[in-house]
């Protein structure tokens, strides 16, 4: 029969085993959570970002129709629609995740609202593309025109709001308190250098460099 000593030492090394065991499986669910939690942040502002560019690039669908026909003009009635839907929904949810990136993601969303409406305007007011040249994204040259490469401005929304999307994955947004991510935010300026890249060329060109992506604090 065991000594009691044995019967002790058995005791001891079950309930370890059985502890760790216990431990570990809380452990593993916490980690689950946490790594479902941080892909669905990142899907969210991913959303977001895509919404943006949509609607930044709505204007150039309007103008590349082939036709005038009621058919095409319902379907591109309602993807303006369906992307509205979209940007307005991603609005709420920046908003909700962060009040921080909400003001920044707003002010992102006004600018180009304004400048989508003229150049959506524009585009329904232009006929129809009849020619392979007239599908061209850059349009035609015009003097004194900067030389291409340049991005457009509505595409530097989308950059720029991309580049602080990091600050709410991961270990980050833990890490960035509302105060220290306003601060931050407040540095880099983005809702100046958005307005800067709309000024010129009527929302065209960018005239303002994107943040260096060099700067420790923007590293991925």
């Amino acid at each position: 029969m065991p000594a009691s000593s044995d019967l002790t030492a058995w005791s001891t090394i079950a309930t370890v085993a059985l502890g760790s065991s216990v431990v570990g499986t809380m452990v593993g669910k916490v980690l689950d959570r946490s790594n479902s939690r941080t892909d669905a942040v990142r899907s969210g502002y991913a959303d977001a970002a895509k919404a943006l560019n949509a609607w930044g690039q709505f204007p150039l669908r309007i103008r590349r129709r082939v036709d005038d026909e009621p058919a095409t003009l319902a379907r591109l009635e309602a993807l303006g629609a369906e992307i509205q839907e979209s940007l307005a929904y991603a609005t709420a949810w920046v908003a909700a995740d962060s009040v921080e990136l909400g003001h920044v993601f707003n002010h992102l969303v006004q600018s180009l609202r304004a400048e989508v409406t003229v150049h959506a305007r524009q585009a329904w007011a232009a006929g129809p593309v009849t020619t392979g040249g007239a599908m061209n994204i850059a349009g035609q040259p015009r003097a004194n025109e900067e030389p291409s490469g340049v991005p457009p401005a509505e595409w530097v929304a989308v950059q720029l709001f991309a580049s602080v999307i990091h600050y709410r994955v991961g270990w980050r947004r833990y890490m960035w308190s509302r105060p220290l991510l306003r601060r931050r935010l407040g540095r880099l300026s983005i809702p100046e250098l958005v307005e800067e890249a709309f000024k010129s060329r009527s929302a065209r060109l960018l005239h303002q460099a994107v943040p260096d992506s060099s700067d420790p604090d923007l590293a991925s």
